[in-house]
């Protein structure tokens, strides 16, 4: 049986979730988890919990402790790198010997934010929203008056928060400017809504009308899975929303993901762009990795 532990925030346990259980399936290892997450923000309240998720067998041992059937460890490689002019970054290369594991091993996922992982088919089955949240999200969006799913409405998904705090990571005005400049080349008359963690910081960076809302994690959740048109911060939170989106999006993303604003050509957390969208530079110009 192979397990791992969620830590981080929603993003992250749905990358831990979706890697142990790739590899569990495609060895035919039984898998299973404890639901309750540690080290997040939301103190221990599992934040998947709007999704139709199935835990396999269940256990209460938490990150620090091996199950007693637990016989080997995998932990998610990383390379730190240190630049000249003060930046540094941890690097997860993709990293195939996972699929060989032997059973029995509990994994330790740092990242693993790389498509090349995933069968998305599967994810979308495994990642549903339960029918009644998404009867609560669709009400609350009928307030802003458009379809999110119409060509001409783009989501714009800002992240604040903590970013707030690291000048490397909070992605300049520039990057949100030159993204929203892009979709209304694509139609004149695109409507914008954005979703995010910090409605106050939204609100101060956007200097036009465009609603702004947090319905919860899973009501934001939502609005991305089911936009036709994404502007994505570098947060995990927007990578399989916006990549399990069936209505086939036009997604702008940060180019070079959380060093986008200091990146003189390096790709920090992973690869991100085998997720296949049209990643911004700096320069202003979209690119496809």
């Amino acid at each position: 049986m192979l397990t791992s532990n969620f830590t981080g925030n929603l993003g992250n346990h749905m990358f831990i979730y979706a890697l142990t259980r790739t590899v569990a399936e495609r060895n035919n290892y039984d898998w299973g988890f404890n639901p309750r997450p540690e080290y997040d923000y939301y103190h221990g309240k599992p934040q998947m919990d709007f999704l139709d998720i199935d835990y396999g067998k269940i256990h209460n041992y938490s990150y620090n402790e091996n199950p007693p059937w637990i016989k080997y460890i995998w932990r998610e490689y990383y390379e730190h790198k240190d630049f000249v002019y003060g930046d540094s970054i941890d690097f997860h290369p993709f990293q195939k010997d996972v699929f060989d594991i032997k059973d029995n091993t509990k994994l330790f996922i740092r990242c693993a934010q790389d498509a090349r992982y995933y069968d998305k088919e599967k994810l979308k089955e495994w990642f549903k929203i339960k029918d009644e949240e998404k009867g609560k999200y669709k009400a609350n969006i009928r307030q802003f008056g458009f379809d999110i799913r119409q060509d001409n409405v783009t989501v714009i998904n800002i992240r604040g928060g903590e970013y707030k705090g690291v000048s490397n990571l909070l992605l300049r005005k520039k990057y949100w400017q030159d993204a929203i400049n892009i979709m209304k080349k694509r139609n004149p008359s695109m409507l914008f809504i954005c979703v995010t963690d910090d409605e106050n910081y939204a609100n101060r960076l956007l200097n036009f009308n465009v609603p702004i809302t947090h319905l919860s994690i899973g009501g934001d959740y939502y609005i991305i899975n089911k936009a036709k048109n994404i502007i994505l911060s570098n947060s995990s939170f927007g990578i399989f929303p916006a990549w399990l989106n069936e209505n086939n999006p036009f997604v702008i993303a940060p180019r070079y993901w959380s060093r986008h604003n200091v990146s003189t050509g390096y790709w920090a957390n992973s690869d991100i762009w085998t997720f296949g969208w049209n990643f911004l530079d700096k320069d202003g110009k979209l690119y496809n990795q």
